[in-house]
């Protein structure tokens, strides 16, 4: 029984110190104040391989980030609100993580959903494309099958490499 432990704390050590993998890793988390941006945010303030944390939401985001600047890691974490800071956010990201987005209430269809967040991913697609065209892009904004082709049409109107799914 431990020695299952024993084996994955061991393989896990290594993993996070790898001299292979990229030393320096900024990650941008937009949506950073939501439900699901917050305790994601501080999961990836706790990894080993961010050097720089970007948060950017619409509102109580510099709040989020000082609550997290508290933690000592190595990487430095930055808070950004509203649109107008969208792109200094984004600016050298190697990888974005857009948890951003309304959650479904009751009696919400899944239709009125993705009108909402549909725009939300689209304009922060678009601040992708100019600040980070080549960051990894994860998407957790629902409805995600519908939410993620319009951040690959947004990508492909400034460039079509900048739209590889995969």
């Amino acid at each position: 029984m431990f020695a299952r432990t024993l084996k994955s704390v061991a393989a896990q050590g290594a993993k996070n110190f790898s001299t292979s993998g990229q030393n320096n890793v900024k990650v941008a988390v937009c949506g950073a104040s939501g439900g699901i941006g917050q305790p994601l945010s501080l999961l990836l303030k706790n990894s080993p391989l961010v050097t720089e944390l970007s948060l950017y939401d619409i509102v109580h985001t510099p709040g989020v980030a000082a609550d997290l600047s508290h933690i000592e890691t190595r990487s430095k974490v930055t808070g950004y609100n509203g649109p107008e800071n969208l792109e200094k956010a984004l600016a050298g990201a190697d990888i974005v993580i857009i948890p951003a987005g309304v959650p479904r209430k009751p009696g919400m269809t899944r239709d009125d959903l993705f009108n909402t967040n549909a725009s939300i991913v689209r304009d922060l697609a678009a601040g992708c494309a100019k600040a980070c065209p080549k960051a990894l892009i994860g998407i957790i904004s629902n409805p995600v099958n519908s939410t993620v082709p319009i951040a690959c049409d947004t990508l492909a109107k400034v460039s079509l490499e900048l739209c590889n799914v995969e």
